[in-house]
């Protein structure tokens, strides 16, 4: 889902409030299925920010009313596509 809404541009982004919603629920999951990854494991990967990822969720989840979208779309587009490769690169086969 986060691919298609960046994939059709950031002005497309930043007028269309369904897909900012869309995007956050995003954040949300994923700041959510990283808090569920064992401290453990996390701690063996520690040159990822992955308190910022959960403190992400959770501002998306409680403070939507100040979340902006630019902020929202340098996460999908810089921070998103990084988390992406270094779970597929580092993690998943180190597990």
């Amino acid at each position: 889902m986060i691919a298609q809404i960046v994939a059709r541009g950031e002005d497309h982004f930043m007028t269309d409030v369904q897909a900012q919603w869309a995007a956050e629920m995003g954040l949300i999951r994923i700041g959510e299925a990283v808090a569920k990854i064992p401290v453990s494991v996390r701690g063996r990967f520690g040159d990822q920010p992955w308190r910022q990822i959960i403190d992400m969720r959770n501002f998306a989840a409680h403070r939507d009313d100040d979340l902006d979208p630019h902020r929202v779309w340098r996460t999908l587009t810089r921070d998103v596509p990084r988390l992406r490769d270094y779970l597929a690169d580092e993690v998943l086969p180190a597990l």
